[in-house]
Order: structure tokens, then C-alpha cells, then sequence
């Protein structure tokens, strides 16, 4: 809008100063009609066009524009949200048949775990609580048993071993232990817990009674690390007191019933010192001999169950 109304000002100016030359040439014209109209083209042409284009542009330069007030930012908390961590579950590993590492005869696998793993199923199967008290007083092994096809029940056969009376520095048999396990399906894994009925600590009742504690308190401070000897503390003495009673008592009694010789008698009352001296401190069983049976047919005995047959050549 603003060019076309400077441009029409200037048309009507033009238009003016045509309208003037056209008069001037005139021959008749008074000096009075002419002073008219050069008072009026002279009049128009300066004023209109003047106000025009100058009212405009000065009235929009002198806008003042207003300072932008900005606003302060208010940043709100941020809310974090509780990270859930995610527990992945891992699948069982698929089972390797044959297992790996494991003894064969005719489709039948057996496996003796070591010490570390022992102890690892131990506390892993809640299912074997009351066996793994049993293993607190008495000395226990374990097997780990698969076959090709169906098993009705396990026959395991093993030996436990411990040290010579008469030299505690060999090893002999001190009784056999047959052990029945459960059916297990083709291809199956199952590990057996061999416990026996031979104590981890000779002439136990002998010395529970001297101490005055139970049996749990026994072996639990024996499990926490204690010896025999730090266990009974003062009461050393009449507990080595009381073994020494005892086996003198128990050679006698062999040798009348005939089942050692007056030599063998003599040797093991010459041992008894050292021997007590190993019982206190320093006493090892082992299960050992281990033998596995897959039957097919159903178990005539309580299954599962086991039978310790002692030997009359240790205390």
C-alpha cells in the first residue's frame, strides 16, 4: 500500500504541471487570470504529496519494540522409576549319554565324586536332609549311578576303611556296607549317599559322657573346626583315661574269645597310646571298594535302606 499511494502522488503532480503549461501560451490573457492559476498549481502539487510520503515511514521507524521478559526456567524433578532387575532362568543343561567320565560294564555308569563335590550335593538337595545328618556322626561316601534302561531299584556294595589299630599309620577293612536306592528311569542320573554304621570318632558314648553334651553339640563343634582334644578342653586326661580302660578291656575279651592271637594281643597293647593319640586328633574313614547293581525285578528288602557289617579288628 505504501508504493501504490507514493505513486499515485506523483501522477497527480504531473497531471498539475500539464494543466500549467497549457495556460502560459495563451495571447489574450490578462495578467489577472493568469496570477489564478499559477497560485493554484503551485499550492496542490507541494502540499498533498509532502504530507503523504512522510507520514508514513517516520510514524513505523519509531515503533519501539518492548523487551522480551524471559520467563526462569523451573525444571522439574525428575522422577526415576525403581529398576526391577530381570532374573534370567537358566535351562538345565541337556544331559550327555553316555555321561562323561563315568565307569561302564554292560550299560550300567558309576561315578564317585570327589570330597568338594560331595559336599556340594549335600547342601544342594534338600531332599537328602536326613541323610546328610546321618553323615554328621557317621562315615559316609557317595555314588552317583545311570543305566541304558529301566532300573526297579540299585544295589550298592562298598568297604569302609580306617586305621590299623596295631599301626596307625596303614589302613585296614573295618566292615562292609550294602546300601538299596530307588528306581530310576532310562538314562537317568541318580546319585546314592553311602552311609555307614561306623562312627567318625571311636568310643563316642564313652566320651560324650565324660564331656556331658549331646551328640549334635559334639559334631557340630567338630564341623565348626575344634578338635577332639579342644573340645575336651580339661577333660583330656579322663577321656584318654577312659579309651585306654576300654580297649585294654576289648583286646582281653578278643583274645579269650580266640579271635586274635596272645602276639596280636600284645601288639595292640603296645599300640594303644599312639592309637588313642590318632582318635584324638587325627582319625580318618573312607569308603572305598564300591560295586553298583541295576536290577530289573522288585526289591524284596525296604528300599531305600542299608546294612553295615562291622569287623571285630578296630575299637
Amino acid at each position: 500500500m505504501r508504493r501504490k499511494a507514493i505513486g499515485a502522488a506523483i501522477f497527480a503532480a504531473l497531471l498539475m504541471q500539464g494543466v500549467a503549461f497549457a495556460a502560459t501560451p495563451a495571447p489574450k490573457v490578462t495578467p489577472k487570470v493568469s496570477a489564478k492559476p499559477s497560485a493554484k498549481t503551485t499550492a496542490k502539487p507541494t502540499a498533498t504529496p509532502t504530507a503523504k510520503t512522510t507520514a508514513k515511514p517516520t510514524s513505523k521507524t519509531t515503533v519501539t519494540k518492548k523487551p522480551v521478559v524471559k520467563k526462569p526456567v523451573v525444571r522439574k524433578p525428575v522422577v526415576r522409576k525403581p529398576v526391577v532387575k530381570k532374573t534370567t532362568v537358566v535351562p538345565a543343561p541337556k544331559i550327555v549319554w553316555p555321561p562323561k567320565g563315568y565307569a561302564a560294564n554292560n550299560g550300567v555308569y558309576a561315578y564317585i565324586p570327589s570330597g568338594t563335590q560331595l559336599v556340594s550335593l549335600l547342601s544342594a538337595k534338600t531332599t537328602l536332609a536326613n541323610t546328610v545328618k546321618q553323615c554328621t556322626a557317621m562315615a559316609c561316601g557317595a555314588v552317583y549311578v545311570g543305566s541304558d534302561s529301566d532300573c526297579q531299584y540299585w544295589e550298592i556294595n562298598s568297604k569302609i576303611y580306617g586305621p590299623n589299630p596295631a599301626d596307625v599309620t596303614t589302613m585296614i577293612e573295618y566292615g562292609t556296607l550294602r546300601t538299596l536306592a530307588p528306581a530310576t528311569k532310562a538314562k537317568t542320573i541318580l546319585p546314592v549317599i553311602l552311609v555307614s554304621g561306623e562312627p567318625l570318632i571311636p568310643h563316642q558314648a564313652d566320651i560324650l559322657k565324660i564331656l556331658g553334651i549331646t551328640q549334635d553339640s559334639f559334631y557340630n563343634q567338630l564341623a565348626s573346626g575344634k578338635s577332639l582334644t579342644q573340645i575336651a578342653g580339661s577333660k583330656i586326661n579322663s577321656i584318654v583315661a577312659a579309651l585306654s580302660a576300654a580297649e585294654t578291656k576289648a583286646i582281653a575279651a578278643q583274645s579269650v574269645a580266640g579271635t586274635i592271637t596272645s602276639d596280636q594281643a600284645q601288639a595292640l597293647n603296645d599300640a594303644t597310646s599312639v592309637r588313642i593319640a590318632t582318635e584324638l586328633t587325627n582319625y580318618n574313614l573312607s569308603v572305598g571298594g564300591i560295586t553298583v547293581s541295576c536290577w530289573t525285578q522288585a526289591a524284596t528288602d525296604t528300599v531305600p535302606g542299608f546294612t553295615y557289617t562291622s569287623n571285630l579288628n578296630h575299637f
